[in-house]
This record gives C-alpha cells, structure tokens and sequence, in this order.
C-alpha cells in the first residue's frame, strides 16, 4: 500500500486514470471469476460431488513404467526399469540374464 500511497503522490492526471482503468478491469476479472467459482461449486453441489471427487479423476498423469529387469537378491526379488541410477542388486550383473 505504501508503494500506491507514493505513486498516487508523484502521479500526474494521466498516470492516474490509466492506473484507474487497470483497477477497475482487475476489480471485473476478478469478481468474473470469484462469479465463475461459484457457479462450478453449486454444480458440483447439485450433482452431490467434492473437490476430492474431482482431484480423485485428475490423479497422478504420469505414465506407470513396467519393469525391465528382475533378479533375487538377499531372499528377495528386486524390480528395476532401466531407468534412473542402477540399484545395489544389478551392480555388476549382466542385465541381460535379468531380463523380464
């Protein structure tokens, strides 16, 4: 606000109603949208849905990567991609006797 109250003070009549213009377009989009809101949350009220229902639908929009090699290591079976940094199990194993 101080940075406002300064300008309004060193402004000339020009400077103010184009600084007035911007506002009052600001003070309409916003209200716009504020409008736009609402509308989105009564229709979502009227077809008895949630914002979690919505973010359930969006989820997580990477793709799964299946597995490309396999191999038992300490009595377990470890699962790698291919992808990313190559982990302890596969240091130093033929990749191509892993394959799935």
């Amino acid at each position: 606000m101080k940075e406002i109250r300064s300008f309004i003070k060193t402004a000339s009549l020009s400077e103010l109603e184009k600084a007035q213009t911007l506002i009052n377009d600001a003070l309409v989009k916003f209200t716009e949208q504020q409008q736009a809101k609402q509308e989105v949350l009564d229709l979502l009220k009227e077809k008895g849905l949630t914002l979690e229902d919505l973010q359930d639908i969006a989820g997580d929009k990477r793709t799964k990567v299946l597995p490309k090699y396999r191999i038992e290591h300490e009595g377990k079976v470890v699962e790698w991609t291919g992808r990313g940094k190559r982990p302890k199990a596969f240091q130093g194993v033929d990749l191509t006797t892993c394959l799935v």
